[in-house]
């Protein structure tokens, strides 16, 4: 959370810490888990650092989402229909019980994380919802640029960093 190089520096260091927990032979619920209790056991600070994270089976089509602190994601069909996944716990190192969501995923669907920067500037989901729908077959770098320059062509009401991830599922044939 925040802006500029201590808020980089911040994400970065939740990154490494959560990469370096992937390789135990642990669950990503445990890893967070753990994560988490690090940033509890560190005490007091005005710093907090978000997280979204998703563990997704391609066999089984399952994924958990993970969201302490983060922006909402929305997850977007092939049928045209959406769900939108909004965050219900806080940043790392404040509470102790993690919440995460349990979906089923599609072949095709399109997957969006973003920070705060990105959905809060956004005036009428609809109209993001609509050109996602009308693009969502483009690749997702063109996906990203696409959500970014409509983000910034409206009239921003919070002026903050914007980052946004698209993942296109693809189920194992």
């Amino acid at each position: 959370m925040g802006k500029g190089f201590l808020a980089f520096e911040d994400s970065r260091r939740v990154l490494e810490a959560l990469d370096s927990l992937s390789y135990c032979s642990t669950s990503i619920n445990t890893n967070i888990e753990i994560l988490n209790l690090l940033y509890i056991l560190q005490g007091y600070t005005e710093r907090y650092s978000t997280l979204d994270a998703i563990d997704i089976n391609r066999c089984s089509m399952h994924a958990n989402i993970f969201k302490l602190g983060a922006s909402n994601t929305y997850i977007l069909h092939d049928d045209s229909t959406y769900t939108k996944i909004e965050n219900s716990s806080l940043p790392l190192g404040i509470e102790e019980e993690i919440n995460h969501t349990e979906i089923k995923l599609k072949d095709k669907d399109v997957v969006l994380f973003s920070s705060d920067g990105i959905f809060e500037n956004i005036i009428d989901e609809q109209q993001l919802i609509d050109l996602i729908k009308n693009i969502k077959h483009e690749i997702p770098q063109k996906i990203a640029y696409a959500i970014l320059e409509h983000t910034l062509s409206s009239k921003t009401k919070v002026k903050d960093d914007m980052s946004i991830i698209v993942l296109k599922i693809e189920e194992i044939k």
